[in-house]
């Protein structure tokens, strides 16, 4: 009689093969999500935009949990083969560790140099490109203000449209004409390199080059867009660029960086340059060390965050002296004092209150919900711009010109709606105060308070005579006053509150949002219209072909979210504060003044829209802190940025991580993510065999099969033992190629040393022997045919050419040999007849071999191999048995959410077919695949 059946466990290890070489991927079944399928590649081309946008709540699309694996279809996981990973260590090869013995150990100078050279150098780039995006926004705002107050609203239009098309069709033809890399932020690009993808021209000076004048003419000609995103791009660029001492583009290099050049080494530097770059973009060099730890770094180091720390305290100071010298150049300022350099400075201090916790989770409440639209609309439009506008590269120029000229047309527009309002402001010696006090003391003919500090923002104001029209007039730098009294009058300030917000910079208007003192003086209309243009406006210059951020308009639209909560909350005080008086001493709560201000929530809403947007936590909460200068609303504003990453990672991922998704890159997530723990299942479940082995001493006929058959980047190497063909370690494709060009080049049929020294290796007897001597010396030549090749050993710097000395490589004209290493590359191309003599020859890779190539147990946890893959920044892991014989490879691609739930689904499968046969046992399961040994030479395998 059968038993009863127990709960099923994760617990039989046993091997079974897989492959992603079936014919119809298509139709493969997941169970993770039962009865849903994915699209074939046509019907994913033929849907509509709306069938697009109905299906987004649907398992697999970008709607998905931060708990859930994205789903990709069969056209994108091909996309997903044509990248490659990196390697954070060097092989550890005996040719290695005798470069690495004459290398300095222990000197650390010329690092820590190299991390204030970085901070320095992306802080006068910094405020370069503030300079210059300053200068287009002051020529362009204050021309159209000039314009509407002298002329006409329709001159002024078409002189703000004219001057910002011409600027966002210069952004926009620089970007697609000269360096499509610089497109966007550039920060997701970045988290993928510093994740360990390659990306090609990422770092190149053009791109660099182009990304800040793209990004200074698109911030410049109005759009809703910043340049923090550029900013950190152009910093991990000059670290990249700085630390390795050269230029292909340029043709230029130097040996003083020399021992920098290696991949460890240029990706700690891309690491620090990310830190400068958000250092220098919000003046906060606390949160531009936590952003990059928190962020983008995938490997860390105590004494890399000191170094790191250094250069971002390099960085903020080069910055902050240069503006004040340039304050001082311009008799605005005076030199070394940073007293005004704060980002968002909110002004008047407002003590927090217990009480404030609540509308600032309400904050973080609508945030979270408006950045999972903003994230998810983001996503939508780069899919239907990839599918629409991918193939023609000139229209990708039109995109961006027709946005700004309707956003314009908009922001000139929409003002009209609104009539000129009074706010609680007075002009005095044509300077503003604000405050109930200050309008009291004007009615009366009396001096504000002699301790009311004056408002520092300018305002559009309107003309007394006109405010019933709704016609408003921008002021040049100072508020006039409206009557035509004498300078030393009081008068009450109109303005129009839409053109105050819309007809300014991001950065100014977000000093309007979040200051304080100023409780209505943004109506709820005027916030709301504010947010709906600028939220539709930002999510569709997103990831059009400029080089743009999106932290200004995250900041902005959190901000005005923010302060209509704060709004409605000084309404709510202010009707039932009476009530609730017992809470605070004196009924501070009857005062709406006293602690609910509506620009100490905006900050908040700027934190917590930011935070469901990107998922910062630590590094965004300091941010926002060094940003504002208001310690006090660090509670509520961390508050607000829990709750709305809370809400957000329940419904999709992070925008960059989107991103990334949609331009299908491999990215490992620093944890494995699983409906179940994967620490129930081995390592073998997702490992790719058979695998290609290679022997100690091989023939060059071999290796030429092997580069030639096979596309992998690294192979094990095995030697036969007692217990089978054990792996020793594990050689990469490079190194062989490298090899083999030398070979290849050195090598004359026609003359062959037969010298004893063995300097080639090589070999002829094409003579007839014609006496003993001669007899002798082929018997010499027919034993050097069978030594191993190559008797001098190519040095780390030769095997690694291209990184060690790029310059050259790139000068270099292409030889006949490095012609056929071309050919070599690509299987469809071989048409190489090489010499018979030469195929026979024997090449000894001991040297070349890494020795510290890691490896783990066939029944090692998948969850721990993850682990160990993602954190040490490995390219294989190789997989052995008991007897450390080669059973598997692991990459970085077999490691992908997909590929674990893929493994899932099989091990669900296999559970459930015991179960049907009534199986309790699962370990007593026999595996499906018989027992594998690597053939020799080599063995030939599926693409890992």
């Amino acid at each position: 009689m059968m038993g009863a059946v127990e709960p099923v466990n994760f617990t039989d290890y046993i091997e079974f093969e897989h492959s992603e070489d079936g014919e119809n991927p298509c139709e493969e079944e997941t169970l993770l999500f039962p009865g849903s399928h994915v699209p074939s590649a046509a019907s994913h081309e033929d849907r509509s935009i709306f069938r697009m946008l109905t299906d987004i709540w649907k398992p697999g699309s970008d709607a998905e949990s931060s708990r859930v694996n994205h789903t990709f279809s069969p056209e994108e996981k091909r996309k997903l083969d044509v990248f490659e990973s990196i390697d954070y260590f060097a092989p550890n090869s005996a040719v290695y560790r005798k470069w690495l013995a004459r290398q300095p150990h222990r000197r650390f100078w010329d690092r820590w140099a190299m991390m204030g050279f970085i901070g320095i150098s992306t802080g006068l780039v910094a405020y370069s490109l503030y300079a210059v995006i300053g200068f287009f926004a002051e020529f362009k705002y204050g021309v159209t203000r000039w314009l509407l107050l002298h002329t006409n609203l329709f001159v002024a239009w078409l002189f703000n449209t004219v001057v910002s098309l011409l600027l966002v069709a210069a952004s926009s033809v620089l970007v697609v004409g000269y360096a499509p890399a610089a497109v966007s932020s550039g920060v997701p690009e970045v988290m993928a390199y510093l994740n360990g993808v390659l990306l090609p021209k990422v770092f190149n000076i053009f791109t660099v080059a182009v990304k800040f004048a793209s990004c200074s003419l698109a911030v410049g000609a109005g759009l809703p867009v910043g340049p923090e995103g550029p900013m950190i791009h152009i910093g991990a660029a000059l670290g990249a660029a700085l630390s390795q001492g050269h230029s292909t583009t340029l043709g230029w290099t130097t040996s003083i960086f020399k021992r920098f050049r290696n991949p460890r080494d240029k990706r700690d530097f891309v690491t620090a340059g990310v830190a400068v770059g958000v250092a220098t973009a919000f003046n906060a060099p606390i949160g531009g060390l936590l952003f990059a730890f928190e962020e983008v770094a995938s490997f860390w180091q105590h004494s890399l965050g000191w170094q790191i720390f250094f250069a971002c305290m390099c960085a903020t100071l080069t910055l902050n002296l240069s503006r004040s010298a340039g304050k001082a150049l311009l008799h605005t300022g005076s030199f070394g004092w940073f007293n005004q350099d704060v980002v968002f400075e909110a002004g008047l201090e407002v003590s927090a209150h217990i009480l404030a916790v609540v509308p600032a989770a309400v904050v973080g409440l609508l945030c979270g919900v408006l950045g999972i639209g903003f994230t998810l609309l983001n996503v939508k439009i780069a899919r239907l711009r990839d599918a629409t506008l991918s193939k023609y590269k000139w229209r990708r120029c039109i995109e961006p010109c027709v946005l700004v000229v309707i956003y314009v047309t908009g922001t000139m527009l929409l003002p009209r709606m609104f009539p000129c309002t009074p706010t609680h402001c007075v002009t005095y010696n044509n300077e503003v105060y604000c405050g109930i006090q200050n309008v009291t003391a004007a009615t009366e003919g009396l001096a504000p308070p002699p301790d009311t500090p004056p408002l520092q923002l300018p305002l559009y104001t309107c003309s007394s005579g006109k405010a019933e029209n709704g016609t408003w007039i921008p002021s040049t730098g100072t508020i006039t006053p409206d009557s035509p009294e004498a300078s030393n009058a009081t008068a009450v300030v109109f303005y129009n509150e839409l053109a105050t917000l819309m007809l300014n910079t991001g950065d100014e208007t977000i000093k309007h949002l979040v200051s304080r003192g100023a409780h209505r003086r943004f109506g709820y209309e005027s916030l709301l219209v504010m947010f709906a243009w600028y939220f539709l406006g930002a999510a569709v210059a997103a990831g059009s072909a400029i080089s743009s951020g999106l932290f200004v308009p995250m900041l902005m639209m959190g901000s005005i979210t923010g302060r209509l909560v704060g709004l409605a909350t000084t309404d709510i005080a202010d009707r039932y504060g009476q009530l609730l008086s017992r809470w605070t001493t004196a009924g501070a709560l009857s005062n709406p003044w006293s602690w609910i201000d509506p620009g100490a929530f905006a900050l908040v809403g700027a934190g917590a829209f930011m935070g469901s947007v990107t998922r910062l936590t630590i590094a965004l909460a300091v941010i926002m802190v060094e940003i504002s200068d208001d310690v006090h609303m660090l509670l509520p504003v961390l508050v607000g940025i829990m709750v709305a990453k809370w809400v957000a990672d329940a419904a999709c991922h992070s925008l960059y991580h989107a991103l990334l998704e949609v331009k299908c890159v491999p990215f490992l997530m620093p944890e494995p993510v699983s409906r179940f723990s994967l620490d129930l299942l081995p390592v073998k479940t997702v490992m790719r065999s058979p695998v290609v082995c290679l022997e100690l001493c091989m023939k060059v006929a071999d290796i030429q099969a092997v580069l030639r058959d096979t596309s992998h980047n690294g192979y094990p190497v095995v030697r036969d033992s007692s217990s089978g063909q054990i792996c020793l370690g594990l050689v990469t494709r490079a190194h062989l190629l490298v090899l083999l060009q030398r070979l290849i080049d050195t090598y004359d049929v026609n003359s062959i040393s037969s010298t004893s020294n063995g300097s080639t290796g090589l070999a002829n007897g094409s003579a007839a022997p014609a006496g003993p001597e001669q007899q002798q010396q082929e018997q010499r030549q027919q034993r050097q045919r069978q030594q191993p090749l190559l008797g001098r050993e190519l040095s780390w710097s030769e095997l690694n050419r291209k990184v060690m000395d790029p310059v050259s490589e790139t000068q270099h004209n292409r030889s006949a040999a490095e012609q056929q290493m071309v050919a070599i590359q690509n299987a469809a191309d071989w048409e190489i007849d090489l010499a018979p003599v030469l195929l026979s020859q024997v090449v000894d890779l001991t040297s070349y071999v890494n020795s510290s190539a890691l490896k783990v147990q066939e029944t090692m946890s998948l969850e721990r191999a993850y682990i160990l893959f993602r954190n040490m920044g490995l390219r294989h892991l190789v997989v052995v048995d008991e007897h450390n014989r080669v059973k598997g490879i692991v990459t970085r691609k077999d490691l992908l959410g997909f590929k674990l739930d893929e493994a899932v689904a099989r091990q669900l499968r296999r559970v459930e077919s015991a179960r049907q046969l009534g199986q309790t046992n699962w370990l007593s399961i026999t595996s499906p695949v018989g027992s594998w040994r690597p053939r020799s030479p080599f063995t030939a395998a599926t693409e890992p």
